[in-house]
């Protein structure tokens, strides 16, 4: 397993989330848009110079600033 970084996730590649590099309030914050530890996603697209990662969990499709989502940690296979 390799873990990195959702903003260094490859375009759509999917993952578990292992790990929030955040603190409780970014752990809430992200739990209130159904983003938990071990939940699946999939990384749709990136816009590049710290632009916002748009992600897929579940039916969602979401998409996160670039700080939010260089704090999620991503387990891929």
């Amino acid at each position: 397993m390799k873990k990195t970084s959702l903003v260094h996730l490859k375009p759509n590649c999917r993952g578990r989330i292992s790990e929030i590099a955040g603190g409780v309030l970014l752990q809430n914050r992200l739990m209130s848009m159904g983003l938990y530890i071990g939940r699946e996603v999939i990384k749709l697209s990136y816009i590049g110079l710290r632009g916002p990662v748009v992600i897929k969990a579940g039916r969602s499709v979401l998409a996160l600033g670039h700080g939010m989502a260089a704090k999620i940690i991503i387990e891929t296979e």
